[in-house]
């Protein structure tokens, strides 16, 4: 702005600023909203992060085709087989697959004592050499988890 002079040069800079407010006022609703998008975005990210891989449904499909009869279709035990909610609980899901996949004595823990099982009703098979409940390991813990947290009832879950 050379050629202008001192009080030209003034009214424009304030005619600027004026209008650098302007565009800021009718910006910033704009604004507000985007900032708000982008943390419910977030909030979306992390929840979605925070669930467990595996699909709860395809787990609870697994469960009743090869569980239901011995640990009951809602996993709270029968005669034949303890009530998985509580242990499951306390174990993640890389424990929880080697218990499933490999032959296991449910006598064998602390939590037997209060069991109605005796010697060999307590003894789970090895599941690894059925190709359903091997590929679906991640579903079934997430049904399991699920049920053991309380986020999933004893029926069919939601698709």
């Amino acid at each position: 702005m050379p050629h202008l002079n001192q009080a030209t040069r003034r009214l424009t800079i304030s005619r600027l600023g004026l209008l650098g407010a302007v565009c800021a006022a009718l910006l910033a609703p704009a604004g507000s909203y985007a900032i708000e998008i982008l943390n419910q975005q977030g909030a979306k990210e992390i929840a979605e992060n925070a669930k467990l891989p595996g699909s709860v449904s395809t787990g609870w499909r697994v469960f009743q085709q090869r569980c239901a009869s011995c640990h009951g279709p809602a996993a709270q035990g029968t005669v034949k087989a303890p009530d998985l909610l509580p242990r499951v609980r306390e174990m993640g899901a890389e424990r929880f697959s080697n218990l499933v996949l490999k032959r296991y004595d449910w006598s064998a823990t602390p939590a037997a004592a209060s069991s109605p099982q005796t010697g060999a009703q307590a003894v789970m098979p090895a599941w690894q050499s059925n190709p359903m409940v091997n590929a679906h390991i991640v579903d079934l813990y997430a049904y399991l988890s699920a049920r053991s947290e309380g986020t999933q009832g004893p029926g069919q879950p939601a698709q």
